[in-house]
């Protein structure tokens, strides 16, 4: 019977080798409510074994006991959000920079899903990539590297080298991510849990809608190519801004091809010196308003994975597959509404915010009671001084939001939100946090007023910005 057991011992061999290898995105929604269910239960087991272990222990063991079971159980999270891909590991990321009341272990563990995550095995993602160009990679491509540079929540990076000599990087989608996207979204108590797992104090529905307004958006790499195109286009020559330009041949919905760019990982800039800091914030923050105010459009996903920092002081922005463009009427109410709060005009203010839809003319909010609200928002930019970013100023800016207190309480249940400002809460969401971690330091109401009264640039950056050969749109 010696046969029998070497046949058994080899199919425990190859069933264990595949199970490490990395598995096709689990899609099906009864497959991804039962892998969370099995999350839920190890986290449970985990509470109930370190409850039973702090009987026993001294006061400062107990300390040590709950950290190691919270970095433990974060890690855990992390891994699982990252091997599932899509809505869940794009909350992840949402999670791990915008609120600082999730506590730090988990905040460290999903910081790791910025820049990447658990990869998926290279076979599928060829297949993927080949039926998407219509030939063989090595037909495709000069070179291709099959070790990825990123896994992202819906599709994974490789580098790679065109005929023609450039370096570019490739993002393939998943295979099977738009029907777990589907499958997550449909399930909105899925991602509470989720939320709920990771600090039960969170009230998770505001990061859950923000989450399903956007990540829909992201599965047609046509669109976000097109998008990319166009801020490539605006930014053409900008001594600090860098837009990696797109291979139309080889990108298409599902395939996505760019010119490579180099640059350190968010984790790395943050430990660079002050002023090159400094510098990058600068460029952030041109990016973003500039692109607001000039040119009615908004890219809604700048969490801190979407950022390279060169050491020149340039910043390179990726990813560009959530972007709202507004509509120019609107636009020039909401340069009117914030112009009037710069002229300090409440009354004026009140009328824009009628005009924009926030509350109806009969509202009974005054004026003077709207303008203290809404200046905790143009604090960075609303007075003509030196502005830091800090994460308490974002901490608050979010509450403001989302759960307003004091002489505030209640205020947001008596206004509206018009839909084309939906995205605009991004700016809190992403761009002030990054900032903010950053410690971004500048006269951003100088800079502001370049873009709102076109008026002279105040910072090299911004002279440099205004030569003729940059031609900003």
């Amino acid at each position: 019977m010696s046969w029998w057991w070497l046949v058994a011992a080899v199919v425990v061999l190859l069933a264990l080798l595949f199970l490490r290898r990395s598995p096709a995105l689990p899609s099906g929604r009864v497959g991804r409510i039962a892998r969370v269910g099995r999350l839920g239960a190890r986290l449970s087991a985990s509470r109930l074994g370190a409850a039973v272990r702090r009987l026993f222990a001294s006061r400062s063991r107990r300390a040590r006991i709950d950290e190691d079971r919270r970095r433990a159980d974060a890690a855990l999270v992390a891994k699982t959000m990252g091997e599932m891909k899509g809505a869940l590991m794009k909350l992840g990321q949402m999670l791990s920079f915008i609120h600082d009341d999730i506590p730090v272990e988990y905040r460290a563990a999903l910081a790791a899903l910025q820049a990447s995550a658990p990869p998926m095995d290279f076979p599928l993602l060829r297949d993927v990539a080949e039926r998407e160009l219509g030939k063989p990679l090595e037909r495709a491509f000069a070179r291709f590297d099959e070790a990825p540079l990123a896994a992202a929540s819906i599709g994974q990076v490789h580098r790679a080298r065109l005929p023609d000599g450039r370096d570019v990087v490739v993002k393939i989608q998943y295979p099977g991510v738009a029907a777990a996207i589907a499958g997550d979204l449909a399930n909105a108590a899925v991602l509470y849990r989720f939320v709920g797992m990771m600090y039960p104090g969170l009230d998770p529905k505001p990061v859950v809608e923000e989450l399903r307004s956007r990540i829909t958006e992201e599965l047609d790499y046509a669109r976000e190519a097109s998008n990319q195109q166009r801020f490539a286009a605006r930014w053409a020559g900008h001594p600090a801004i860098r837009v990696p330009p797109v291979v139309a041949g080889h990108s298409t919905a599902r395939v996505l091809t760019t010119e490579f760019a180099e640059g350190r990982r968010f984790a790395d800039a943050l430990g660079a010196p002050v002023e090159l800091r400094h510098r990058w914030g600068e460029a952030i923050y041109r990016f973003a308003f500039s692109s607001i105010i000039r040119g009615g459009m908004f890219n809604g996903d700048p969490h801190p994975g979407n950022y390279l920092f060169g050491d020149d002081g340039t910043v390179t922005f990726l990813d560009f597959g959530c972007v709202k463009y507004f509509p120019a009427m609107m636009m020039d109410e909401w340069r009117a509404l914030v112009r009037s709060h710069f002229a300090g005009d409440p009354e004026k203010f009140r009328r824009q915010l009628v005009v924009l839809g926030f509350i109806p003319e009969s509202s009974p909010l005054g004026a003077e009671h709207l303008m203290r609200y809404f200046s905790f928002f143009y604090e960075p930019f609303a007075k003509d001084r030196q502005f830091t970013f800090t994460k308490e100023y974002t901490s608050q800016s979010l509450r403001r939001v989302f759960a307003p207190d004091g002489e505030f309480t209640g205020i947001t249940k008596q206004m509206n939100m018009p839909p084309d400002f939906v995205f605009v809460n991004r700016i809190q969401w992403g761009v002030y946090s990054v900032l903010s971690s950053l410690g971004a330091s500048a006269n951003f109401h100088r800079i502001h007023r370049e873009y709102l009264f076109g008026e002279p640039p105040s910072t090299e950056m911004g002279r440099a910005e205004a030569l003729p050969e940059v031609r900003i749109a």
